[in-house]
């Protein structure tokens, strides 16, 4: 049984996770909270806690492509809420969108010694109209109870094959087949989204052909 810590409040679930395994002997450990003061998302990004966000961080071997591993943590976070009758969906290279086609989720993978951590953000509802949420309407999250299990059903469906992570990816893919506008630091790349490359790269194709980019920020045209 994977350890688990639960607090009232935290700066940042990442930075406890990171405190408690130099405290702890564990190789496995999840840790979440009632409410994350400081998230982080992906480069200088912040996540926002609001009443119907889980945050919570994870160990997590790597994928069997280590550069697959955010894809498939974001993929078996739908497919756990798909088990709840949610159909949301994947954007590279780790969000998670709701049917409102508004981000509800993210994941960010971060390799700390011999640990990989999975910092995991979900609005199960959204309070704010420029965020997405999975279900539609305010309800009482028990938010010790979903994370736990959550992390135990991201621990229990690990993939062996990267060619079936990226395969069952594109299936839940928001954006597959569809102009796009990928941003990485002054770089530019608009084309249509065809794919994922060996890497887990995005594969953007336009007129000058196909581009594999391993970063940045991926926008709908």
């Amino acid at each position: 049984m994977k350890n688990f810590i639960f607090v009232e409040s935290c700066e940042s679930t990442q930075d406890l996770l990171k405190e408690q395994l130099k405290q702890n002997n564990f190789n496995e450990l999840t840790v979440g909270c009632e409410e994350q003061i400081n998230g982080r998302g992906r480069g200088e990004n912040s996540w926002e806690n609001m009443l119907g966000t889980i945050c919570f961080s994870m160990t997590v071997a790597p994928s069997e492509k280590v550069t697959f591993t955010a894809l498939e943590i974001s993929l078996l976070i739908q497919t756990f809420f798909t088990t709840k009758g949610k159909n949301i969906s994947v954007k590279w290279p780790n969000d998670l969108i709701a049917t409102s086609h508004k981000k509800c989720g993210g994941v960010l993978i971060q390799n700390i010694g011999p640990h990989y951590l999975a910092g995991i953000g979900i609005n199960l509802y959204s309070g704010k109209e420029q965020y997405g949420g999975i279900y539609d309407s305010e309800f009482n999250v028990d938010k010790k109870m979903w994370i736990q299990e959550l992390s135990k059903y991201i621990s229990s469906h690990r993939y062996s094959d990267k060619e079936k992570i990226a395969s069952d990816w594109l299936e839940q893919c928001f954006h597959l087949n569809t102009k796009v506008n990928l941003i990485e630091g002054e770089l530019e790349t608009i084309g249509t989204f065809i794919g994922l490359g060996q890497h887990g790269e995005a594969i953007v194709q336009n007129a000058d052909g196909k581009h594999y980019l391993f970063n940045g920020s991926l926008r709908l045209v």
